[in-house]
């Protein structure tokens, strides 16, 4: 528990700092006419993308020695090792947490993006992107984490699709969704 411990304080520290770095930003667009909910929308692309980049690539040590590069291209070979639960919880469920917001924020922000057949190929390049660069920085790289992180990218598109209808007809959501 403790690198899921880690990963919940490194996300709270990166979402305060970049909302104290990003409020000067979001009153002087205000002025400007910009709605706060609208703002809060590309707020929070921003900040998951800091966060995937942060936690994918720079929160572990960076090794360019030959013998600590790692690829696993079997999906779900962690299945049966023995530790399956533990295995879960530490390393794939955060990785499917991670990419919620991406699924969530894109079609938010971009129109083009509100079709599942649209995000899913941005959170897949965005996810092949990160394991490919990992392998050449001395990290693993594992079609697991892809996995976990397309359902995740999923998982938040599901849910902008499930509070655009609960909230299709509010201001507010018209509003964070820049169809007003």
């Amino acid at each position: 528990m403790h690198r899921l411990e880690a990963y919940a304080r490194l996300a709270l520290i990166f979402i305060v700092a970049l909302a104290i770095l990003y409020l000067p930003v979001l009153f002087f667009l205000k002025k400007r006419g910009k709605p706060v909910s609208r703002q809060i929308s590309y707020l929070g692309l921003v900040c998951s993308l800091f966060l995937i980049a942060f936690a994918t690539i720079f929160f572990t040590p960076i090794s360019f020695h030959p013998g600590t590069h790692t690829l696993n291209v079997v999906p779900f070979a962690w299945v049966g090792a023995g530790d399956d639960l533990s295995l879960l919880i530490v390393e794939k469920v955060p990785n499917v947490l991670l990419f919620i917001p991406l699924g969530f924020f894109l079609p938010a922000i971009f129109q083009k993006m509100r079709r599942l057949s649209a995000v899913v190929p941005v959170s897949f390049l965005t996810t092949f992107s990160i394991e490919f660069f990992q392998f050449f920085i001395g990290r693993s790289s594992d079609i697991d984490d892809i996995i976990a992180n397309l359902l995740g990218a999923v998982l938040g598109y599901g849910l902008f699709k499930l509070l655009g209808a609960l909230f299709h007809s509010k201001s507010h959501w018209k509003s964070f969704i820049g169809s007003r």
